[in-house]
């Protein structure tokens, strides 16, 4: 029987309304990994709002939707009954 695991998504107004400048701290990079400032986090949540998406993805969910998050990954039941995750 296969079961679903679902990844956790953050709101971006809530982080926008509700995350001080410290939290932002280590949170986002820019593409070429270099850690981005508040200021420059805060910009990039407010992009997001424009293009409509009102949550963000962890990583390595590729069943995500911008309004309500990770839709659902089915895992396999292993021949010892264990749960052996499709995505990680």
């Amino acid at each position: 029987m296969a079961k679903k695991s679902i990844h956790i998504s953050m709101s971006v107004r809530g982080a926008l309304l509700n995350w001080r400048d410290r939290d932002f701290e280590g949170v986002f990079k820019h593409d070429d990994g270099r850690p981005m400032t508040a200021r420059e986090a805060k910009a990039a949540l407010l992009e997001e709002l424009s293009k409509g998406h009102e949550v963000i993805p962890s990583e390595g969910c590729d069943n995500f939707d911008v309004k309500k998050g990770c839709l659902g990954h089915t895992q396999a039941d292993t021949a010892v009954g264990r749960l052996a995750p499709v995505c990680f």
